[in-house]
């Protein structure tokens, strides 16, 4: 899976967060589980080699509330930035600015679809099946319930994962462990289950054992993950991820009300996602689309304008914005400059259609005839009768056959 690792992220509303190999139940009591901390904090640095290239991705504090909470700071020459994700909800801060929405996030995918999923391995429901040697070293073997092709073997000694597989297919294999007293203090992992395959190093420290290294082979060029500095305290401070649970649940709720066209009641969650965020501005377009679904210009208009005080380069607001004051003949200038913006950034055909509006409003028939045939080329089967509704009464005023 190539893909951009830079650190940076776009949010976009409704994208879901994909989880790897989430496992379900408990553990045999015989097995010891290597790995049982809910929270946990970190000093991550992270370079991809392109070449004899290597090129520095990330190096900051990272965060995680297991199975699904993350968060990361780090700084860039302009500003510091912290992301932090509950399931699959971001909160994205640089410096003052504050964003929110369903997104995924690199790092945050990489520790979840690899040293998560390690440890979901020993979570599988299994039992108990002999034991065997496995590089030397005693392990115990396990057979999982629903699966018996799914064969794991544990050290004897740490319940690390020796060897697993699935059939025919190796998941995971030891490469090599450091002993010291006869102690094992290091152990490296092939980890051949993700999309890349990865290698992973646990270390034993003063906490039990923890990753610190995660290598993943991208297609691009590989990349190094290192991890230093572990703490497993038992509750992060000022907590940020029940906020975000909260906003999340919020956002469905709204999302539900407004589809059942119940605008009312979506307006009113719109006012509690506000007093829990008030930077969260894509509630401002909620808002918007709420008001238009009961017909109040002035509530469509204000949260509009509010959406462009905080994005003014939002070419949704802007199209949007520009076709109200269309639809009333108000505020024409401006609204011409907004639909000329709109264009500008995202030629699509609502806004070439918006645009094309205008200009006949204005007399600008030829603009406004070629605008509009260009938006039918491309627009969807709800928006062709209006789209068409347009172009007729510019041939009309052009003097043209429809």
């Amino acid at each position: 899976m190539s893909r951009s690792r830079f650190p940076h992220v776009s949010l976009a509303l409704l994208i879901l967060f994909l989880l790897g190999y989430v496992g379900i139940g408990h553990a045999t009591e015989s097995q010891v589980e290597w790995f049982d901390h809910t929270f946990g904090s970190s000093h991550v640095i992270v370079h991809q080699t392109r070449g004899e290239e290597s090129t520095l991705l990330m190096d900051g504090q990272l965060r995680f509330s297991y199975p699904d909470g993350f968060q990361v700071h780090y700084f860039t020459a302009t500003a510091p930035v912290t992301i932090t994700s509950q399931s699959g909800f971001m909160q994205v801060q640089v410096g003052n600015d504050m964003q929110y929405g369903y997104d995924s996030f690199w790092l945050f995918e990489d520790v979840q679809a690899y040293l998560f999923a390690l440890v979901e391995f020993s979570r599988v429901p299994m039992k108990y099946s002999g034991t065997d040697t496995i590089a030397d070293r005693k392990a115990k073997r396990y057979l999982a319930v629903d699966d018996p092709g799914f064969v794991f073997w544990f050290d004897a000694e740490t319940g690390l994962p020796l060897l697993i597989r699935q059939g025919e297919k190796t998941m995971v294999t030891v490469s090599s462990y450091l002993l010291e007293n006869r102690q094992i203090t290091s152990v490296e992992l092939e980890l051949l289950f993700g999309q890349e395959r990865g290698h992973v190093v646990l270390e034993y420290g003063t906490e039990g054992w923890a990753p610190s290294l995660l290598e993943l082979y991208d297609p691009l060029g590989p990349v190094r993950m290192e991890l230093s500095d572990w703490s497993f305290p038992d509750e992060w401070e000022d907590n940020p991820l029940p906020k975000l649970a909260t906003l999340s649940a919020l956002n469905d709720s709204f999302l539900e009300e407004f589809e059942a066209k119940n605008y009312e009641a979506a307006l009113g969650i719109t006012q509690e996602m506000l007093a829990l965020a008030p930077q969260f501005w894509q509630v401002y377009l909620y808002r918007a689309f709420a008001y238009e679904g009961v017909d109040n210009f002035l509530g469509v208009v204000e949260n509009y304008q509010q959406v462009l005080m905080r994005q003014p380069e939002n070419h949704l607001a802007l199209n949007n914005l520009a076709y109200h004051y269309f639809l009333r003949e108000v505020q024409i200038p401006q609204a011409l400059e907004m639909a000329e913006r709109a264009v500008r950034l995202d030629r699509k055909d609502i806004y070439l259609d918006t645009l094309g509006y205008g200009y006949y409003l204005v007399g600008r028939y030829e603009e406004a005839k070629e605008l509009l045939l260009e938006a039918l080329e491309t627009a969807p089967d709800d928006a062709v009768e209006e789209i068409t509704e347009h172009l007729n009464l510019v041939r009309q005023a052009l003097g043209e056959e429809k």
